[in-house]
Parts: C-alpha cells; structure tokens; sequence
C-alpha cells in the first residue's frame, strides 16, 4: 500500500496500549514486529524474554526466556520468526503457532548482533563493537558483509536498527553517526542521509512503497524520511506523547504505527492513518 504525502496530522492518537507482564515487574522495549492486526512480538531486555502481545489489551499471550539479551526482531513467514542476541552473539528463531511461541534452532553469529530484518531466503544483520552489517543465510554463512573500512569511512557506530523496503534496499539508522543508510541487495552503499531531525535515529521501519518512518529518541520525535528525494518531515512529537521512542512497528492491514518508549516502559503509543489521507 502506497500512503502518498505522510504529513504532520495525518495520524490520530490511539488509546495507549500498556503491556501486562506476567510478573507485573517492568521491561525495556527494544523492538517490535507485526504478526498480524491483533499481535505484536515483543522483545525485553530487561527480563531477556521475547513476549507475544494481544494489541488490543496489551495481555501477554505467550513468553519465552532465550536470554542472551534479546534485542532485534523479525518475522520470516509461515509461521516463523528471529530475534537477534545480543551478549550470546547468537541468532534464535521462534516458532508462532497461533498465541503460542516455542523455540526452534540458533545460530552463531561472528559479533554482537543487534538488528535484524530478513529479504528472501535471507537475513541481514548488524553488529556493534565494531559496526557492520552482513548478509548471512539461515545457517550463518555470511554473503555479503559492508564495514567502515569497505565504506571507507566511519558510517557504523551503533547501528541499531535495520528495515528493508519493498523493493529490497536495506536501510541502517545509526544513533552514533546520526544518520541513516542505505545499501542494495548486495550492501553496496547507494545513500546516506544526515538532517537536524535526525539527532539520534533509532527505530526504523519501512512503510508502503519505499517510505520509512524513523523514531528519533534525542529529538522525541517520529519523522518520515523519503528516500527518493532525501526529505525528511516531521510527524509525531511530545504533544502527541512521544518520549525518547526507541523501536517502531507498521501494520499495514490496519494502518496503525506503534512506537515503544527507550527504557524500562510497558507502554506502546499507538497511532492510525486517519480515514481521509
């Protein structure tokens, strides 16, 4: 689905969706994927657990501990999904079945693996300590790989997040270069974009045709970046009740954009495509 001139009110403000813990104890929201209209996989590293959450009433359906630090999350289909951890430099894939998650293999990765998305039969990865992004197959072998000295200067620092466009490019936000990335298939570097309203990009997800919306947690805001024409406009700030967002999640189906507080919060806000855009 194209949404053509995403522009500052074209959302409307959801009710809040407070996340119920089973231990009612609190967790940090590092990263959030669409299952479908009515679940959210959510990823804790706070409590290093990946929950599944009803969002309608934020109930946790299913929980489990991989540990590890969990932080990125992706769907791959048919019922599959992957977080990245972190501290165990591992990659754990999930299966959803219904409300019901269960661990299925991991791999070893060669870092800290921190984001993850996932384009055709593949992964693509990214790493701190030191920065860089790979493309690797479901088993671990690395295809492609693009660091700061193939870039041939210092694009990767923390390179957080990571989403793929429909068309299959790869964009990178990178809270420490302030900037966002963007590589073809191969991770070939194709752009970069740098604003005063990207102070410190974190989540990132691609929204319709080649549209991203970027959560920038230093300037409490969310902003649409079109990678066409490199303009980036601002959409959701502090009046809306952004604070400091860390992961962001589209579900096209219901045109609904969830955004996760950086930190210890069990709230998600909540916002729809207003009917007449």
């Amino acid at each position: 689905m194209f949404l053509p001139g995403l522009s500052p009110g074209c959302f409307s403000q959801q009710p809040a969706l407070t996340v119920t813990s089973r231990d009612e104890r609190k967790f940090t929201i590092h990263d959030i994927a669409v299952v479908s209209p009515s679940r959210l996989l959510v990823s804790d590293s706070t409590n290093g657990t990946l929950r599944l959450v009803d969002s309608v009433n934020g109930g946790v359906l299913s929980q489990l501990s991989p540990q590890g630090y969990p932080w990125g999350v992706c769907l791959l289909g048919n019922g599959r999904a992957t977080v990245a951890l972190f501290v165990k430099q591992q990659i754990q894939f999930i299966r959803v079945d219904g409300d019901t998650l269960t661990l299925d293999k991991s791999i070893k990765v060669k870092g800290f693996v921190i984001g993850i998305s996932a384009c055709d039969s593949h992964l693509v990865v990214t790493y701190g300590e030191p920065g860089r992004v790979e493309t690797i197959t479901v088993d671990g072998r690395v295809i492609e790989e693009m660091d700061n000295k193939k870039a041939g200067k210092q694009l990767f620092q923390y390179p957080y997040h990571i989403t793929i466009s429909n068309s299959g490019d790869v964009f990178v936000s990178d809270c420490g270069t302030r900037t966002v990335i963007q590589m073809d298939r191969t991770l070939r570097i194709t752009r970069t974009f740098t604003s005063p309203m990207l102070k410190e990009p974190f989540g990132i997800v691609s929204v319709g045709t080649d549209q991203l919306l970027v959560a920038d947690k230093e300037g409490n805001s969310i902003v649409a970046l079109n990678p066409t024409n490199g303009t980036v406009t601002p959409l959701l700030g502090q009046a809306d009740g952004i604070q400091e967002p860390g992961a962001v999640a589209w579900c096209p189906a219901s045109q609904k954009l969830y955004v996760g507080r950086d930190g210890s919060q069990t709230t998600l806000s909540v916002f729809k495509v207003r009917n007449e855009h």
